[in-house]
């Protein structure tokens, strides 16, 4: 009989982006979305004609993220003003999102998944009686690698078709 395996699940506050090497502070949201454009081919070897394939065009990938706004941050924390000047600059940037080291508010820099970015989009919103937040959408410029595991903890590579 097979043993049972614990699973552990990704909480949303160990997802960590950083940009330019340095964690988003006081960051409260981050969301990935990887996007594949597949085109479609009919040949005459393909069951006659009759069943279309699907063949990969392209890959993109899109980030967004939110958090409240740093009067005060540095090098290390980086303010909505050093974001503005990643976007105004509009050269790319390295970014990368990990799982969060231990208890530091920094992402491992040897597991997840990192690539060049664009700054696409930047909000600042104010609302009184609130913390002021910022709203940070960046698109992938050229390949994502995977760095080491990904998000995956252990060492041992996951086997999608493998049964419990």
């Amino acid at each position: 009989m097979a043993e049972a395996i614990e699973r552990k699940v990704l909480e949303g506050i160990n997802l960590i982006l950083s940009l330019g090497g340095a964690a988003l502070g006081f960051s409260t949201t981050c969301k990935i979305d990887t996007t594949a454009e597949f085109g479609t081919r009919v040949t005459k070897e393909a069951a006659s004609g009759k069943w279309e394939e699907q063949y990969l065009k392209k890959l993109s990938e899109k980030i967004s993220a939110s958090g409240c706004v740093l009067t005060n941050g540095d090098s290390n924390v980086p303010t909505y003003d050093q974001l503005k000047e990643m976007q105004l600059a509009g050269t790319p940037i390295d970014g990368q999102y990990s799982l969060r080291d231990g208890d530091e508010r920094t992402g491992k820099t040897v597991g997840g998944y990192k690539g060049k970015y664009v700054i696409t989009s930047l909000s600042l919103e104010g609302t009184a009686g609130d913390d002021a937040k910022y709203t940070v959408e960046l698109s992938n410029h050229g390949k994502i690698s995977k760095v080491g595991t990904g998000l995956t903890e252990s060492a041992a590579p996951a086997n999608i078709n493998q049964q419990d």
